[in-house]
């Protein structure tokens, strides 16, 4: 494979990066990444690799950055690697600048392909990114290459590609399979009975509210909902003003405004709610949500995440919704479908030196807490036995 290096989001060819097609999500197109490099913290680096075969076709991608500190508290590599590696190798970690593959923020990692790769043509394109990836590592003087939060697929992938690579159950996505319902009364049905009164209390109750939900671009109305995501924000914690949400949402409104559906609930013309979500291939990815909390709350948000686009018919047209990860009971008893992450973590400098035994018995104990916790939330059911690697 040959390997070509891009270190600006200008300099990549837009077009022949999201003809990779496979394994791809909003977070892996051209126009997130335009988002992601404005946002580097400064002394960041970034690079864009893609692996071409014998006929320069590009085959396969991958993101890379370099950090001298985490860039975020969830993408933190020495806590992932505490109790699995000598307090000499943890404090090393913890100090040094650190390299991450394969995307960052948004909580989502992944390698794009071309539709077309088979397993050898796939493996042998992530060797060579991966190759490059560790070089890019070594010279940001990091002591870690940290992929985070892949699909199964990817993360072995990745760890085959590398010596010595720890592979680490993370965290869960969660995904409402919409395709599956033309209209509410198919989700109705599909649901188990005991939760169908909820479903059909919290669409009246929204209803009944008088309250209404239209469909409109981000670029269209950043100022209005700057608001009411800085609300949500200070909710939970969060110092997010709202010059702070206009920035941001106005940045992804330039980078991805033709890519945006926003759901906006309104009491007469006052905006209540919203739903930012950005559409993919047959997916929808939902973004981000507001509120106007001096409204009495009418089941707004699942109202806007799940009811209305399957009251939509969203389903026809689009398979699923990614919703992200956390709020899992709330998410799951309503439909969504668990999907695990990993996260592959490489020594750059030398060998991490994690106990093997360690690490399985870390994601033995993680997969089963998870299941102990939400499995019967779960629509179907699921066995978190199957994510242990």
């Amino acid at each position: 494979m040959d390997v070509r290096t891009y270190d600006t989001v200008g300099a990549l060819p837009d077009a022949d990066w999201d003809s990779l097609t496979s394994g791809s999500t909003i977070y892996s197109t051209a126009g997130f990444q335009g988002v992601r490099e404005e946002e580097l913290p400064p002394g960041a680096r970034a690079r864009r690799v893609t692996a071409h075969d014998a006929q320069g076709a590009m085959a396969a991608g991958l993101e890379v950055y370099s950090f001298a500190r985490p860039p975020h508290a969830l993408y933190t590599p020495a806590d992932l690697l505490a109790g699995l590696v000598g307090e000499e190798r943890h404090a090393a970690v913890a100090s040094r600048p650190l390299a991450i593959g394969a995307g960052w923020s948004e909580f989502r990692g992944q390698v794009v392909h071309h539709p077309d790769a088979g397993p050898k043509r796939r493996a042998a394109a992530v060797g060579a990114l991966t190759s490059e990836a560790l070089a890019f590592a070594e010279k940001a003087e990091a002591s870690v290459l940290a992929y985070y939060y892949l699909p199964r697929e990817d993360a072995l992938d990745i760890a085959r590609a590398h010596e010595d690579a720890v592979v680490l159950f993370h965290d869960v996505e969660t995904v409402l399979p919409v395709g599956l319902w033309d209209d509410l009364d198919d989700y109705y049905a599909w649901l188990p009975a005991k939760r169908r009164p909820r479903a059909r209390r919290e669409v009246r109750t929204f209803r009944e509210s008088g309250r209404t939900v239209r469909e409109v671009a981000l670029p269209e109305v950043v100022e209005r909902i700057a608001p009411l995501n800085s609300a949500l924000m200070r909710k939970h914690g969060h110092d997010y003003g709202v010059a702070k949400a206009a920035e941001v949402y106005g940045r992804q409104g330039r980078h991805l405004g033709d890519r945006s559906t926003l759901l906006l609930a309104e009491e007469g013309e006052n905006p209540v709610g919203f739903a930012l979500r950005y559409r993919h291939q047959d997916m929808l990815y939902a973004r981000v949500a507001g509120f106007d909390y001096g409204y009495e709350n009418k089941a707004d948000y699942f109202n806007l995440v799940v009811y209305h686009p399957v009251a939509q018919g969203t389903g026809r047209s689009t398979r699923a919704i990614h919703l992200g990860l956390g709020t899992f009971e709330a998410k799951l008893s309503r439909g969504a479908q668990p999907v695990p992450l990993y996260t592959v973590l490489v020594g750059v400098d030398r060998p991490l030196g994690a106990d093997p035994d360690a690490v399985r018995e870390r994601n033995r104990a993680e997969t089963e807490a998870f299941g102990a916790a939400y499995a019967r939330h779960v629509v179907g059911g699921v066995d978190t036995k199957e994510w242990q690697l």
